[in-house]
């Protein structure tokens, strides 16, 4: 039997228990490889970015216009905010994710200028009901194994040890592999007025800023390219862009980025 006077202490225990949980859970959300060796990632925690603290993604390996990421784990937390820095003459931020994880997005994921971000991890991906992007350029999430580049250049997933990144100035296309996982948008859905016969959308809601799901700016694109992709309540929008939504079991996906409004253009 426990007395009376023991409860504070094991309250406390329990509350500096749960807070080291807590703090390690976040500390541990984006997590670079040793992939790209001298060029790998660097993740700074806290730093101001667009008037609020955030995570800072920096270093990676510039190639011409491409700036190449690699991970272990990539996810944002409900409530957290994670951006990638944009070095001058970067237009293409490619990211991948080598672990055995899928992504969750659940919070803000941004760039801090107007670079295009692409975010591949084969293991699938999941954007929360809180989940937004701040991402100036275009925005591609993929279940994809790797970037290829033709010429036998990729960059790879699966196996980041081979290919070495040589100087490439060609836009990437995609390589979905036999066991590539599915990509899952989830949301509260728009709230439909005026019975099962005659709904309208409550355009209340779609002005509401914090009912927009994920959003890139006005005449860029929004691709989601995966084995699979469930919208569960999840809301996309472009205002006067192009939306791009992709299932593919297996093979290799042909971008085309002749104009802002990017094009997937075969397999």
């Amino acid at each position: 039997m426990v007395s009376h006077s023991q409860f504070p202490t094991l309250l406390f225990f329990a509350s500096c228990f749960g807070n080291l949980l807590s703090s390690s859970t976040v500390i541990a959300q984006v997590i670079p490889d040793n992939s790209l060796g001298a060029e790998n990632s660097i993740v700074t925690p806290n730093v101001k970015v667009k008037d609020a603290l955030a995570d800072l993604i920096e270093g990676g390996a510039i190639r011409d216009s491409n700036l190449f990421h690699s991970f272990t784990k990539f996810n944002v937390t409900d409530g957290g905010r994670v951006y990638f820095a944009n070095p001058d003459g970067v237009t293409n931020i490619l990211t991948r994710v080598t672990g055995n994880n899928v992504s969750e997005i659940f919070g803000t994921l941004g760039v801090e200028g107007a670079a295009n971000l692409f975010l591949l991890n084969p293991n699938g991906i999941v954007f929360g009901e809180n989940a937004s992007l701040d991402v100036h350029g275009s925005f591609f999430a993929t279940t994809a194994e790797s970037f290829v580049f033709g010429e036998g250049l990729e960059f790879n997933a699966t196996k980041p040890e081979t290919a070495p990144l040589l100087t490439i100035n060609l836009t990437p296309g995609l390589q979905m592999g036999s066991n590539s996982g599915s990509i899952t948008v989830q949301g509260n859905g728009h709230l439909l007025t005026g019975g099962s016969f005659f709904p309208v959308m409550d355009n209340n809601i779609m002005d509401n800023n914090t009912a927009t799901g994920l959003q890139v700016n006005q005449g860029k694109t929004l691709g989601l390219i995966g084995r699979g992709i469930n919208l569960t309540g999840g809301i996309l929008k472009v205002p006067g862009g192009n939306i791009q939504l992709t299932s593919v079991e297996e093979g290799i996906i042909q971008i085309n980025s002749s104009t802002e409004l990017w094009q997937l253009v075969g397999l």
